[in-house]
């Protein structure tokens, strides 16, 4: 602990002390819910605070000083706590901040029951009234792990996620996420298009593509390949004639197609397939080039998008709600405008599938094999 600074349990509290618990993979929208959970559970009357380094400052693999930080809304009070060796952080401004101070990088070290238990028994000596954990897939798991180990402590969830890989919500960060990828996808549409290239985009989805299908068709991409598409060599050589004969070209291709094949070649998406596709005659030259552009990260620190915000907003009201109401082992919903609500913890599984409707829209080439394809898939994708 940094000297001068005091944990919860030596801070007396007025009652209602709430955890935030900030998890996983970063995506846009982080700060959003730490400021929208704030400013709803302080207006409700609760102490917030949140654990500086996610699941880890709940365990003695804690690296970070101070392990825990009170967030309130304005500035005004802020000193006042500092006097009193109370860490706190102004949360109001923050809005639209890119990546989170208050996270760790998928602590594996939770998947063990020994950390779980610790992490309870922090939550409890620590005076946390309640808990309210952020983040993906994983957080969601590490969130279900304390519920039998918390002895009754109302816990519940936000799902923040690019990828929108849980059941039941549209993650926030995930529109967020389409606007940003499809606007790059969107400029190399428009270079390909000036300079004559065919280009062959690497994007985030590593088991369903999810990401990667919106950006590509929001795009108007010519060609879009998911992880599950396997491509047998009558269609890549469909594909490799129809894009010799364009005379420009854009295919975003998901992270993780043909993950299994590649294992061995250690080579990323986009250069496997534009090897597959130089064997079946598209090849790189001075005259038509094909370039393989490689994955980028640059999407999990972009700002989040105002349509996100407003979903955190929305999100943190309604789990604040659940929790006034004493409801426990709960996620907030948000799916459209009039389709909000509550699901229990047991209702959310993982969901990786891609929406069926969308599929039809992996192509503008002329592909009939390829869109035989796609077609099949799609029948898979909806049973």
């Amino acid at each position: 602990m940094n000297e001068g600074f005091r944990e919860p349990r030596e801070i007396e509290c007025s009652g209602r002390r709430l955890l935030l618990v900030f998890d996983g993979g970063n995506a846009p929208g982080y700060a959003s819910v730490a400021v929208a959970l704030t400013e709803e559970a302080v207006k409700r009357g609760f102490e917030v605070w949140a654990a500086t380094e996610g699941f880890r400052s709940l365990t003695s693999d804690a690296m970070s000083n101070p392990r825990f930080e009170r967030l309130i809304v304005g500035r005004e009070d802020r000193y006042t706590l500092l006097s009193r060796g109370i860490p706190a952080r102004s949360m109001g401004r923050r809005v639209r901040d890119a990546g989170s101070d208050f996270r760790s990088e998928r602590y594996l070290g939770f998947l063990e029951p020994a950390k779980q238990a610790e992490a309870a028994d922090t939550i409890r000596t620590q005076g946390f009234t309640h808990v309210a954990c952020v983040g993906g897939n994983g957080t969601f798991e590490g969130a279900r792990a304390l519920v039998p180990r918390i002895g009754g402590v109302p816990i519940g969830f936000v799902n923040v996620s690019i990828d929108n890989d849980l059941s039941g919500d549209r993650a926030i960060g995930f529109f967020s996420g389409v606007e940003a990828g499809a606007t790059e996808a969107r400029g190399l549409y428009e270079d390909s298009y000036t300079h004559k290239r065919t280009y062959l985009l690497e994007m985030m989805g590593n088991r369903s593509g999810r990401h990667a299908l919106h950006c590509g068709v929001a795009a108007r991409a010519h060609l879009i390949v998911l992880p599950f598409i396997e491509l047998p060599r009558d269609v890549l050589t469909e594909i490799a004639e129809a894009l010799e004969a364009a005379s420009h070209a854009l295919v975003v291709v998901a992270e993780g197609y043909a993950a299994e094949a590649r294992r061995a070649t250690n080579q990323s998406a986009s250069v496997y397939l534009a090897g597959q596709l130089a064997e079946v005659g598209l090849r790189d030259r001075k005259d038509k080039r094909v370039i393989a552009e490689p994955f980028s990260r640059y999407l999990r620190g972009v700002q989040p998008a105002y349509v996100d915000v407003s979903t955190a907003y929305l999100k943190a009201s309604l789990l604040v709600d659940a929790f006034d109401a004493g409801r426990s082992e709960v996620m907030p919903y948000v799916l459209a405008t009039n389709d909000v609500g509550l699901r229990a913890f047991g209702d959310v599984t993982r969901e990786d599938a891609v929406e069926p409707a969308l599929l039809p829209l992996l192509t503008r080439l002329k592909l009939p094999r390829f869109s035989a394809l796609a077609r099949v898939l799609a029948g898979r994708v909806s049973s």
